[in-house]
């Protein structure tokens, strides 16, 4: 055998083991914390996540349901540098995620668009008002930032010790008033883009998505949610619409997550 092709071998074969020492690490403990960031899209999805991974580990889950309407990613950014917040929610944040072996993150862009080319779109929960002027990939780079950021900080916080990191992306509830206001083929593409800046910044950090956005709006974005009833107001999840969610975090499975940087 080569010696190129030894080292390899004997490469892969520590990363195999340094994965199966900190999996063995996590299993042997008899309870998780779950620490639950988003806004409310995320609304009632923490507890039935927690269910599913007591019943697929076996393990007790403690939950922090730290969902907030309307959360922006930046709020929590700022928060986890420490800076100062009107939130107690945020503010107690770091010092969970230092605990908590389970970390689930969602956040949206407002407060965080790119300085010298700002998004000016609206696609959102506004019925009647949508409209689209600019929404290039090139307007989340801010965003984009601004969630490595808050990878980079929450495994600061975690100190190396081995931890499940899990994002989602988005899902839109209004897919059947785009296409009759005829603002459908605009949103689509800004929706693209923002759930295509999600995947990038947690790939940067080798952190997992669960594809949300396929699940509720369909592979082609056609799919209303609402009519398949998993809403309980025309916009959030109801108790189907957080099952969802949470079964597509599920199907990403429980290995904890490598720092990607």
């Amino acid at each position: 055998m080569k010696t190129n092709t030894k080292l390899l071998l004997l490469l892969l074969s520590g990363l195999l083991i340094g994965a199966c020492a900190k999996q063995s690490a996590m299993t042997d403990l008899t309870e998780w914390d779950l620490v639950w960031i988003s806004d409310s899209s995320g609304w009632d999805v923490a507890q039935v996540y927690a269910a599913m991974i007591e019943e697929d580990t076996g393990i007790k889950v403690n939950v922090h349901d730290d969902w907030i309407g309307g959360l922006p990613a930046a709020r929590v950014y700022h928060a986890l540098l420490g800076e100062p917040t009107a939130s107690v929610t945020l503010e107690q944040l770091a010092d969970e995620i230092r605990e908590a072996e389970v970390i689930v993150f969602y956040g949206n862009p407002e407060e965080s668009w790119e300085e010298g080319n700002p998004a000016d779109w609206l696609c959102v929960n506004e019925i009647g008002k949508n409209y689209v002027r600019n929404c290039e990939m090139e307007t989340f780079d801010s965003y984009i930032q601004i969630l490595e950021g808050i990878y980079a900080k929450i495994f600061e916080l975690r100190a190396g010790q081995p931890t499940i990191v899990r994002a989602f992306d988005a899902y839109n509830p209004l897919i059947a008033h785009f296409k009759e206001e005829g603002s459908y083929d605009d949103c689509k593409t800004c929706w693209a883009n923002y759930n295509a800046a999600i995947h990038q910044a947690a790939a940067s950090y080798n952190v997992p998505v669960a594809e949300v956005a396929l699940a509720w709006n369909g592979p082609d974005w056609d799919q209303d949610p609402v009519a398949l009833g998993y809403t309980k107001d025309g916009v959030h999840p109801n108790e189907e619409g957080a099952r969802v969610i949470a079964e597509a975090l599920r199907e990403l499975g429980y290995e904890p997550v490598n720092k990607g940087r």
